[in-house]
């Protein structure tokens, strides 16, 4: 008999598993360890003792172990079913698919396949819950959740997106520079140094008539002293009016600052934050800097809303235009993201890029308060003046975020 120790050790493992008699075990023992494939031997030792029907059973319950775990190392496909909801109006009936993996995946390996499964509510676009049968399956319980099985039922449970004027201070902050944010620093802005003498782009030239970017801030005052002129900005009780002060500033910036669109209740989603952004600064589609309009002085109440604003308008382009997944890094880290918060009579800046340390951190910076002395009967060359400072800055923003997206998109290009 060729015997080797690995057989002998084969043999012996499967025979005591057996519980068979002495007798039984040392005639086992013979004919297993005669052949290294203990099933076959098993087999023959049925035939041996065709009328012990104990020892059968006792064989053929080891070979159905033995088979079980042979195709179970060999990867059968480890199956979850899901349910998922039709859209987050309509949850019910549920729409019904099945994934397939080689082993139980991992959780993240989880998510990753179930926000790629194309089903009408569009998984990779919100947040969601996992449910299996009462209990919600997080990353820290699947593994137990899990344990031994072949296959799982979950259900999904989609999260609405949170409306932007609903977040705090703190729940914007780690939104938009995530858990280990740091509070905004005050810094001074930068202003832009306008060329009076120069003259506007033709474009401009041709709808209004104006040469001069001299022309062009006369206009703007003469514009704001006409809105003060029958009506005190101070004393306005709502937030539209508030913007019948801000939108004549932010059109004079976008068209000194050059190829630059602005946009009146911008329409934002992205899968934590969605709604609508009072304006909006865009270049090529990307939204360099937004701004919402509060009407009373504490203006730095609604910067969780603002932050949201910043995020949502981010997140969204990258995902329609990079197409950038829901966990994926951004890809833009070196275009700042911009915002401007204002009741009409006094203005905040922030940015918000990442250079911090450690390396990459978030850091969010924010401008001193800057009062506007915008009143009932204000002439024309005052509120020009009294405005100067934050059209500055506002042009000098708006035209440092276009050289960090066209940095970006040429190096992009190179790639």
């Amino acid at each position: 008999m060729n015997e080797t120790l690995e057989d002998k050790r084969a043999a012996t493992t499967a025979v005591k598993s057996l519980g068979l008699l002495t007798d039984l075990r040392a005639r086992a023992l013979v004919l297993v360890a005669a052949d290294s494939k203990v099933g076959s031997s098993l087999r023959l030792l049925i035939q041996l003792n065709a009328d012990d029907l104990e020892l059968k059973r006792l064989v053929e319950e080891f070979l159905r172990r033995e088979d079980s775990g042979q195709a179970k190392a060999k990867g059968q496909p480890f199956i979850v079913s899901l349910l998922v909801p039709f859209s987050m109006e309509n949850k019910a009936p549920k729409e019904e698919c099945q994934l397939s993996f080689d082993r139980p995946p991992s959780y993240l390996a989880l998510l990753d396949s179930i926000e790629q499964e194309p089903t009408a509510l569009k998984l990779e676009q919100v947040n969601f819950q996992i449910k299996a049968g009462k209990e919600f399956v997080r990353q820290d319980n699947w593994t137990r959740v899990v344990g031994d099985r072949g296959a799982i039922k979950l259900a999904i449970i989609p999260q609405k997106a949170k409306p932007l004027s609903s977040f705090t201070n703190e729940e914007g902050m780690k939104l938009l520079m995530g858990p280990n944010y740091q509070e905004a620093e005050t810094k001074p802005f930068a202003l832009a140094d306008l060329k009076t003498s120069a003259r506007l782009d033709d474009a401009v030239m041709q709808v209004t008539n104006l040469v001069f970017v001299k022309d062009l801030l006369i206009h703007l005052g003469v514009d704001l002293a006409l809105r003060c002129l029958r009506s005190e900005p101070r004393l306005h009780l709502k937030e539209y009016a508030k913007r019948e002060l801000i939108s004549p500033l932010l059109y004079v910036a976008s068209v000194l600052a050059g190829e630059l669109e602005v946009a009146a209740e911008f329409s934002t989603k992205d899968s934590d934050a969605a709604g609508s952004v009072d304006f909006v600064v865009l270049l090529n589609s990307f939204v360099i800097s937004v701004l919402e309009g509060k009407l009373h002085d504490t203006l730095k109440a609604h910067e969780g809303q603002l932050y949201a604003s910043m995020h949502a308008c981010r997140e969204q382009y990258l995902r329609m235009k990079l197409k950038k997944r829901k966990r994926d890094t951004d890809p833009m880290t070196q275009v700042p993201s911009a915002g401007i918060l204002t009741n009409g009579t006094a203005y905040l800046f922030y940015k918000c890029y990442h250079g911090g340390q450690p390396k990459g951190q978030p850091v969010l910076t924010c401008s001193e308060f800057m009062p506007v002395d915008l009143h009932k009967g204000i002439s024309a060359d005052s509120a020009a003046d009294n405005v100067m400072k934050v059209v500055k800055t506002m042009v000098q923003l708006f035209v440092d975020q276009k050289k960090a997206l066209s940095s970006f998109w040429s190096q992009r290009a190179v790639q």
